[in-house]
């Protein structure tokens, strides 16, 4: 039998579906306000090949110099002093990437979400929207960089349906089948996620899922099914992929740093 499993990584996505031409109208005008707020989120390193290495995407939230991530994204710290540094990359006036040091300012590891500040001069940010309006069957949109480098650092925009809100984290009968995530989730009480209908492939963590008609944030990606080994994420993708829902990043927002 094959072997299933819930795994953290970074994500992308595939177009699921048709759309009406209105609907698409109406994506289109709102792809040119989200893109200028998707960011690439990696770390630096002058002696690395290449130097910047990309673990997933981010978006901009607030007065223009807070960054939503996952907190999987992230890099462990070593204390070591030629650990890379942490960034972001942002659109430029130019249309060039501009590179900025970004620190951690909060993070939720339960929910897999965190919140960097970035320097530099603020930038274009997304509205959150209320996530709690969001039912089953609702067609949403995400931006991204799916396989990361592969595709070049140009963010790509796909559609999802919402096709189960469901717990993140559910019982086993055998503890030692849950992952250390799970766990996680349980200790510290389960909270609904969203089930997308889209297929993931990595270099879209941290992304904003959103409304395709105001552009308001909706969740943040975080999950996909995988069948078989990770790599198969690639060759046989399961389709099926979750989100966090925005509220919780209202949540963390609140909080003192």
């Amino acid at each position: 039998m094959q072997r299933r499993e819930l795994c953290v990584a970074s994500l992308g996505w595939c177009l699921a579906g048709g759309m009406s031409g209105a609907q698409a109208a109406g994506l289109a005008d709102t792809v040119l306000k989200v893109k200028a707020a998707i960011v690439l989120v990696g770390t630096y390193k002058p002696t690395d090949n290449p130097r910047f290495q990309l673990r997933g995407t981010g978006f901009v939230v607030g007065t223009g110099q807070r960054v939503v991530t996952n907190a999987h994204v992230l890099p462990e710290l070593t204390g070591l002093s030629d650990e890379p540094t942490l960034v972001v990359q942002v659109r430029g006036p130019d249309g060039q990437w501009q590179r900025r040091n970004a620190v951690r300012e909060l993070r939720d590891d339960p929910r897999d979400l965190a919140i960097l500040r970035m320097e530099g001069d603020p930038v274009p940010a997304l509205q959150l929207g209320d996530s709690d309006r969001v039912r089953e069957g609702d067609d949403l949109a995400f931006t991204g960089f799916p396989i990361g480098g592969v595709l070049g650092f140009s963010p790509v925009t796909h559609r999802a349906t919402v096709s189960s809100i469901t717990a993140a984290a559910l019982p086993s009968p055998v503890a030692r089948q849950l992952q250390e995530r799970a766990v996680r989730g349980l200790r510290d009480g389960t909270f609904d996620i969203f089930q997308l209908d889209a297929t993931a492939y990595p270099g879209n963590s941290g992304g904003p899922l959103f409304d395709p008609q105001s552009g308001e944030v909706m969740g943040v990606l975080n999950m996909v099914l995988i069948k078989g080994t990770r790599e198969s994420a690639l060759s046989q993708p399961s389709g099926i992929a979750y989100a966090i829902p925005i509220r919780h990043v209202r949540e963390l927002m609140g909080r003192q740093p």
